[in-house]
């Protein structure tokens, strides 16, 4: 996700292109598929992981640790991409199946909806046209192995498009995949998401082929300073320690003055320490009104938004973390978006799998 730590309301209003045609079925098969996928946790930094990640394994009794806790679907990243043979075929090892499977089939034996994806594709967000023989080989391997698996497993087609894999780039190449997938799996629930890493202020863009069975996801780090802080890969933006959720804070967070912040940061910050909570940039203020623009936009197009990721970095300290979490869940419960938190127990997490309970505050914020 790219960090701009940037908000700004907005009052909703029909912008798609006029092929963008809404659904009118209040009952579609897209509409019934998203009660399956109301509270539901990724499974990060497991199968889309590379070797210089902390490693993440997951036991059988971790799912029905997930079910316990409250949650009723869990999202699987997969990073199929690597586990590819040449051209043309593209051929998937039969060990990526392997792996995939044990965490469909524990989900499900555990009442757990499932959705599986293909994550971290780099080189298709760099050249998403020149990259489609094997984007096309994938699902088509994918869609095929799982054709005769129950309905509570969904497709999320591509995660976080980004770089060159612009939303209008994307909207032919959706169709395309999706025509492909609807080959062997006419009735599964598939999953799509908007460019720009999956910004909800992409729904404008988006063109969607005429399937009744489509849900659109969207992702929300905001505000990104707060919930990314000290994350080694967000550059000096995003190395400045401290930051309590909602500001401001009690006293004035002074500036670490060996950081080189940008001026958008400086002025965040400036505005973090001073602004009242109701409009404070580290606050409810960041996210509420993107939710809400998600649900009209959904309520006017007719296909169900999910929001399929959130959550914060370890370093942000407990109880600012419970908050956001808190406050996040309660507008998507308002707005009657489902969601997932990133993730159950990797850098972002909400399990501690040494004393194998949630994190402190973490069960009271999702499901208090």
């Amino acid at each position: 996700m790219s960090l701009t730590g940037s908000f700004s309301a907005a009052a909703f209003a029909p912008a798609n292109p006029p092929e963008m045609t809404p659904l009118q079925d209040p009952e579609s098969p897209a509409r019934q598929a998203a009660r399956l996928f109301r509270r539901g946790i990724c499974l990060g930094n497991y199968l889309e992981a590379l070797p210089e990640w902390p490693p993440v394994t997951y036991s059988r009794e971790e799912f029905a640790f997930i079910k316990g806790e409250g949650f009723d679907h869990v999202r699987v990243p997969v990073r199929w991409q690597n586990q590819a043979g040449p051209a043309p075929d593209f051929k998937l090892a039969r060990e990526i199946f392997g792996k995939v499977d044990f965490a469909i089939e524990q989900a499900l034996a555990n009442e757990l909806a499932v959705i599986i994806d293909v994550h971290h594709f780099d080189d298709f967000n760099q050249h998403p046209e020149a990259r489609m023989d094997i984007f096309l080989a994938l699902w088509r391997q994918i869609a095929d192995y799982y054709r005769e698996y129950p309905q509570k497993l969904a497709f999320e087609v591509f995660n976080e498009p980004h770089e060159t894999a612009t939303t209008n780039r994307m909207n032919p190449l959706y169709a395309r995949a999706i025509a492909e997938i609807r080959q062997s799996n006419p009735r599964r629930t598939l999953f799509v998401q908007p460019g720009d890493w999956g910004s909800m202020g992409e729904l404008e863009n988006l063109v969607l082929p005429p399937d009744d069975n489509l849900i659109v996801s969207v992702h929300s780090y905001e505000p990104l300073y707060f919930t990314h802080q000290l994350a080694p890969w967000v550059g000096e933006d995003g190395q400045l320690a401290g930051l309590n959720f909602p500001g401001p804070p009690p006293q004035p967070l002074k500036l670490d003055p060996s950081l080189r912040l940008s001026p958008k940061m400086s002025q965040w910050l400036q505005q973090y320490n001073t602004l009242p909570a109701e409009i404070n940039p580290c606050s409810a203020a960041a996210f509420d009104y993107q939710i809400k623009l998600a649900r009209d936009w959904s309520d006017y197009y007719g296909y169900p938004v999910y929001l399929g990721e959130f959550g914060c970095y370890r370093a942000v300290d407990p109880q600012s973390r419970a908050n956001y979490c808190a406050a996040f869940r309660r507008e998507a419960d308002k707005q009657g978006l489902g969601w997932a938190l990133w993730s159950w127990s990797s850098e972002f997490r909400y399990w501690d799998q040494a004393k194998n309970q949630p994190l402190e505050g973490m069960r009271a914020a999702l499901f208090g």
